[in-house]
């Protein structure tokens, strides 16, 4: 956030990562921009009792706020989890997050397919699902558009038109 933050949307930066110190002036510049933002909400959220701390808290209600002002204000939101900070695998929470701070169930999907691959500039190649592109689709245990946490519960998976995945 901050003033390092305005000065990299200004020279041309492609996205920001985290943002949870943004303010409406960074929100406003990216928008202007067409910065993308990469959130990263559960990297935050605390592990363990020892990690749940005031500084932590704070932190995460504020990042909430930002999040729910850049959708309002239009900022392009692309999925990205920081996997690695907590458990691989569980990436989905972040969707899960993602709704709870009041994105619809299909835009975060979309943040994570379409908008991903327009973040990525390979729109050609992946994102949707169509004739030419990259054939990488999961099936998931219900519907994401009623209950976004059947997201981590997949029960298929094909990677370039091949099944890795299948129950």
């Amino acid at each position: 956030g901050g003033e390092g933050a305005n000065n990299a949307i200004r020279a041309g930066v492609r996205s920001i990562e985290h943002g949870m110190l943004m303010d409406d002036e960074t929100l406003k510049l990216m928008v202007k921009h067409g910065t993308w933002w990469c959130p990263t909400l559960s990297v935050y959220i605390p592990g363990s009792a020892e990690e749940d701390t005031e500084l932590r808290r704070r932190i995460v209600a504020h990042h909430k706020q930002v999040f729910q002002k850049a959708m309002k204000m239009g900022v392009k939101i692309a999925f990205g989890t920081d996997v690695g900070a907590f458990e691989h695998g569980t990436q989905a929470r972040e969707l899960v997050r993602m709704v709870d701070y009041g994105m619809s169930p299909l835009e975060a999907i979309r943040s994570a397919t379409v908008r991903g691959a327009e973040l990525l500039r390979l729109e050609k190649e992946i994102g949707t699902v169509e004739p030419g592109k990259a054939a990488d689709v999961i099936a998931v245990e219900g519907d994401p558009l009623k209950d976004i946490g059947v997201m981590a519960r997949v029960a298929f998976v094909m990677k370039g038109g091949e099944g890795y995945k299948a129950p």
